[in-house]
């Protein structure tokens, strides 16, 4: 199976994509208050976090530095503005930021290169890292200019000669100004080995500023030392042959080089004893803690003379760094009193910490001289919806109050059990109103399922009644692509009581329901008959239908088909796509959102009348909402607005809210909400295309492409109802244009026109 990260170096391929009229039915909104014990969280529906990398960065121009977040799980950007109470970590997420910064992927650290006081980006990239320059002005706001597809170096000065400064797709690489000349240079593992390549940055010896990248090999064992071929051990004082002509510092006692070995590793360099010199910290893939090597040399003589597995315990006797595996720190103010922090999360992408996975060190010294003090290991994560990996949410009246209450299901918390996963469904109940709903967290594990389904991962709840009782049942999918029925045995107005009536549920034959792997259930009464039915979706990216054939006391699912309306979630070349369906009315006909591996949901319609045929695809990027990997949507009225709201889980074990802000049941009143249109033109095009808002009132509109697997590539403002935009940097291929009118605050207010383009260099 391809990594699926992997799909950004694909080719363009050609789909269908059919141009529509994408309604504003829903919108971001962190209206809704959550509790967890006696406090409302600041950020319940910041979607989750995983194993994050942490970079400070102005995004609204208000001169206070804002968070930056790069989450390895489905490459999700998350921003937060920071409200700049002095000496808090008090961060308001927004995550209208994200989709300023281009599509970036593995890893992304922000690190002002030019020294004009905005932070730039550095981020992976085939072959090695590629930089954007933040050219944010007063007038565009926050956006990146491309300027390194490929970073280079001469790996063996004095020749000219240069090759690409690799660095792989797992490492994290130490961005930072060794010689403190002023310009930033790169500290980086070299290919395949166990030592520490120093790429001096030449910009102010050749130009006399910092706004260059242009490296040279400084020293390829920098410090003369060496990490163990078995360990994350360091053996100090190297004699590192093959080293550049003239390397930084010689030492004075040899000691034979160690065996070449490097399969992940994570750099910071700081100074933490004053001294000028950077010190080396140090995560690796296999191991729980960070080692820190003592630079006892200079500033343009770096030797390591000391070495601490147990960073920062030794240096601040606090806590020392203690993660399952790959643990990565990150150097940053988070508590707005002008000294940076640590902060320490895991470089995996599984099998490792995914519920505390923020560690928080505050910095109680000085930038040059630093005391990490150990706060806690879950910051930010403890002020949001967060239920470790993968997020299952359904909505379901439990007591019968007469309010929604909020299901949700996880992959797992990593470990809650003793070399593993615990597998839970969370219950958050509302203790609002019928119309100002609030959620407090009951328990992370309703109804004991994490002993009643023992070894059942991937918990994803659905609820329905399967029995024609008049009460809702309850099925809970697993990662082993089976069932669990509970039938709800409550009395009539009782709050629910699940019983496992049907363990791996069967068809009338017998045999078990298995839809292969991850299955993702719905009860929705498909065929209009009166009984609710069954829709799966798989880790195969497929949907399949169970209809129900028993009797209504008796439910009896028995497959119809496992390609139901021939959906296909996973990308073309890969076996995965992870559907999750939601299935709706509109307007008394039925259509289907479809969460995915993808992050985006795809919209369906051409259902009913047609469950044995082709369902049509009306949007691939539906509403524009994007949450990383493994989406699953879910609808309710919870606000009895008459507005459907729309909530998404995704892998990071986080949950998003949709506030319903137009009707789902008439088409015709949200299409008079659009008041414009847009000419696109040359179509194909070669070098550029421009695009003519066709409207008399000169208004701001948002300009939004992605290609045909619904992946942003570009955000921009049109103004004076005109825009032009250069092609240079697209493949060949069709793409989709997005235009919104949006507000002064870059927030839609009406529909989006989509159409497409076709790009012929």
């Amino acid at each position: 199976m391809k990594s699926f990260r992997s799909f950004f170096i694909i080719t363009i391929v050609f789909l269908k994509v059919t141009p529509i009229f994408a309604q504003p039915f829903f919108q971001w909104n962190d209206s809704i208050k959550v509790q967890i014990g006696a406090t409302d969280i600041a950020n319940p529906w910041a979607g989750g976090l995983n194993f994050i990398q942490a970079s400070t960065i102005d995004l609204n121009g208000d001169g206070i530095k804002d968070l930056f977040l790069f989450d390895r799980t489905g490459d999700k950007i998350r921003t937060y503005i920071n409200n700049g109470t002095a000496g808090a970590v008090d961060f308001k997420y927004y995550p209208y930021y994200e989709t300023k910064f281009p599509a970036l992927t593995e890893w992304a650290l922000l690190s002002d290169y030019n020294n004009d006081g905005k932070e730039d980006i550095f981020s992976y990239t085939p072959g090695g890292m590629q930089v954007f320059k933040n050219t944010t002005t007063g007038s565009t706001g926050l956006q990146f200019t491309l300027v390194k597809s490929l970073v280079y170096s001469a790996f063996n000065p004095p020749s000219p000669t240069v090759y690409n400064l690799y660095v792989s797709s797992v490492d994290l690489p130490a961005i930072s100004d060794i010689d403190n000349d002023g310009d930033l240079d790169v500290v980086t593992f070299e290919i395949g080995g166990n030592r520490m390549e120093y790429h001096k940055n030449m910009s102010q010896e050749l130009y006399g500023n910092s706004d260059s990248l242009k490296f040279q090999m400084a020293n390829r064992c920098w410090g003369y030392a060496s990490e163990n071929s078995l360990s994350n051990d360091y053996t100090l004082f190297d004699t590192c042959a093959g080293n550049v002509p003239v390397p930084e510092y010689r030492p004075e006692a040899p000691i034979n080089k160690s065996a070449e070995r490097h399969s992940g590793s994570c750099e910071l360099c700081i100074d933490l004893d004053n001294d000028g010199d950077k010190e080396f910290i140090v995560g690796d893939i296999s191991f729980n803690n960070l080692t820190m090597l003592t630079n006892g040399g200079t500033v343009t003589d770096g030797g390591f003379i000391a070495k601490d597995i147990a960073f920062p315990s030794n240096n601040s006797s606090t806590t020392a760094v203690d993660l399952t595996i790959f643990p990565c720190a990150f150097y940053a103010d988070v508590n707005y009193d002008g000294v940076k922090d640590l902060i320490v999360s895991p470089n995996a992408t599984n099998a490792c910490e995914n519920f505390n996975s923020v560690v928080y060190y505050k910095n109680s010294g000085t930038n040059s001289f630093p005391i990490f003090n150990y706060q806690q290991s879950n910051m930010l994560q403890d002020n949001m919806i967060e239920v470790g990996e993968g997020a299952y949410p359904a909505f379901f009246d439990y007591d019968n109050d007469g309010l929604k209450d909020l299901f949700v299901g996880n992959y797992g918390y990593y470990g809650a059990a003793p070399g593993g996963f615990v597998h839970e469904i969370a219950l958050f109940k509302n203790i609002g109103t019928a119309t100002v709903p609030k959620y407090s967290l009951v328990t992370r594990d309703y109804a004991g399922l994490s002993a009643t389904l023992a070894g059942i991962s991937n918990m994803t709840p659905a609820f329905g009644d399967l029995d024609g009782d008049g009460d809702a049942d309850m099925v809970v999918g697993g990662y082993d692509g089976k069932l669990q029925y509970f039938e709800n045995t409550a009395a009539v107005g009782a709050t629910a009581n699940f019983v496992l009536t049907s363990a791996n549920m069967k068809n009338s034959s017998g045999r078990t329901i298995d839809v292969g792997d991850c299955a993702a259930p719905q009860i929705y009464d498909v065929d209009g008959n009166g009984t609710n039915d069954l829709v799966i979706g798989a880790r195969n990216g497929k949907l399949a239908y169970y209809r129900h054939t028993g009797s209504t006391a008796v439910p009896v699912m028995d497959s119809i088909t496992h390609n139901f309306g021939q959906v296909k979630m996973s990308l073309p070349g890969y076996v995965t796509g992870y559907s999750y369906p939601c299935l709706y009315k509109q307007a008394g006909v039925t259509n289907m959102l479809v969460g995915s591996q993808s992050g985006f949901l795809r919209h369906y319609d051409n259902i009913d009348g047609n469950l044995s045929g082709i369902f049509n695809m009306a949007d691939s990027i539906y509403e524009g909402i994007f949450q990383g990997t493994r989406t699953a949507p879910n609808m309710a009225d919870i606000n009895n607005d008459g507005y459907v709201d729309l909530i998404v889980g995704n892998y990071e074990g986080g949950v998003s809210f949709y506030k319903g802000v137009s009707s789902l049941t008439s088409i015709n009143s949200i299409d008079n909400l659009i008041h414009f249109n847009f000419d696109l033109f040359p179509n194909p095009a070669n070098n550029s295309f421009s695009i003519h808002i066709l409207n008399e009132e000169n208004k701001t509109y948002a300009f939004e492409l992605y290609n045909v697997m619904g992946q942003l590539l570009e955000k921009d403002k049109i103004m004076n109802n005109s825009f032009t935009y250069t092609t240079s940097n697209l493949s060949q291929g069709v793409y989709i244009c997005q235009v919104s009118e949006i507000n002064g605050y870059g927030v839609k207010t009406t529909g989006s026109l989509t159409k497409r383009i076709v790009i012929h260099h």
